[in-house]
């Protein structure tokens, strides 16, 4: 799924990825920031949760594509 969304996108599937991480920890950082300050509990509280949804996800799929480019190494 990785490397099709990035076909897409033109990019490569690792670049997509970190992408994705970035923009994880953007939405960490700022529902944490809304949370702290109390300035909207609530909107922070679901930003918080979507960044850790999209961290978990950028980690499946990190694994994912390291496995299948260990994969296709021949041994020697």
């Amino acid at each position: 799924m990785v490397e099709r969304l990035a076909a897409r996108f033109a990019t490569t599937p690792m670049r997509l990825l970190l992408a994705g991480w970035a923009l994880a920890a953007v939405l960490l950082l700022a529902g944490l920031a809304l949370v702290l300050t109390n300035a909207s509990p609530l909107v922070g509280f679901v930003l918080f949760i979507v960044g850790v949804v999209l961290t978990m996800g950028v980690a499946v799929n990190l694994l994912r594509l390291r496995a299948a480019e260990h994969a296709r190494k021949t041994p020697e």
